[in-house]
């Protein structure tokens, strides 16, 4: 399988191990219809872990030892903007409300709208008040044109348990494709450049939408191309 079979409408999907600015300078300009991405937020997303150590299966308070220290998300990459703008007219971005002018400003293409997803229940620790809310950016060369009726503020709930997660920052399914839907339709492309354990690819792929993206890291590769393998097999 190849991102060239997908664009070609050969494949559903493909996922590639690699560096995502490598993979976005492989492509052609505009070769899809949007990019859906959940990115790493720049806000050094640290799990806080016990002598237990990593991967125990504990979770207390603030400790999170589920899941390896987020050594990706100490800062943002103000490359991604223009990679990402290069090839989609479309970049839907999930960010921490305080990234929102760092993120604008890499940006060649205008934010046109903000989402706040709202979770059902609260997922940081008060510093000063606990949040539970992510945000949404739609950057768009152009004027957008949703496909149905939508507002600002979205209840989805998240995964449950930090146990049932193969990806610590993984976002529910329900959330992925009614984002996906209100952007594109049947038959289009989209592409995740930092597609983690897979969900972007696999909400799109239910509703009929091809898509593709890469990771760097193989254990979460593996298991992205578990997820849409299933979803492909029916």
């Amino acid at each position: 399988m190849s991102i060239a079979e997908v664009l070609s409408g050969a494949r559903r999907w493909h996922v590639e191990q690699g560096d995502a600015l490598a993979v976005l300078a492989s492509l052609p300009d505009g070769c899809v219809d949007a990019v859906v991405t959940d990115w790493p937020f720049g806000i050094g997303d640290d799990p806080i872990t016990t002598a237990t150590g990593i991967h125990s299966g504990s979770r207390a308070g603030r400790d999170n030892t589920w899941h390896p220290p987020s050594e990706w998300d100490k800062a943002l990459n103000p490359e991604w903007g223009p990679a990402v703008c290069r090839v989609a007219p479309v970049v839907a971005c999930f960010g921490f409300w305080r990234k929102r002018e760092e993120v604008v400003a890499m940006m060649p293409h205008p934010l046109r709208c903000e989402i706040v997803w709202a979770k059902d229940c609260h997922t940081s620790p008060p510093t000063p008040i606990a949040s539970r809310d992510e945000r949404i950016w739609i950057f768009s060369r152009h004027a957008l044109e949703p496909r149905h009726f939508e507002t600002t503020v979205w209840d989805e709930p998240i995964i449950p348990t930090w146990a049932h997660r193969a990806h610590k920052n993984e976002k529910p399914m329900r959330l992925m494709r009614r984002l996906v839907r209100w952007l594109v339709a049947p038959g289009a492309v989209i592409a995740d450049p930092f597609c983690g354990s897979g969900t972007t690819i696999a909400a799109a792929m239910v509703d009929g939408v091809r898509a593709f993206g890469c990771d760097i890291d193989p254990e979460h590769v593996a298991t992205a191309r578990h997820r849409c393998a299933n979803v492909e097999a029916g």
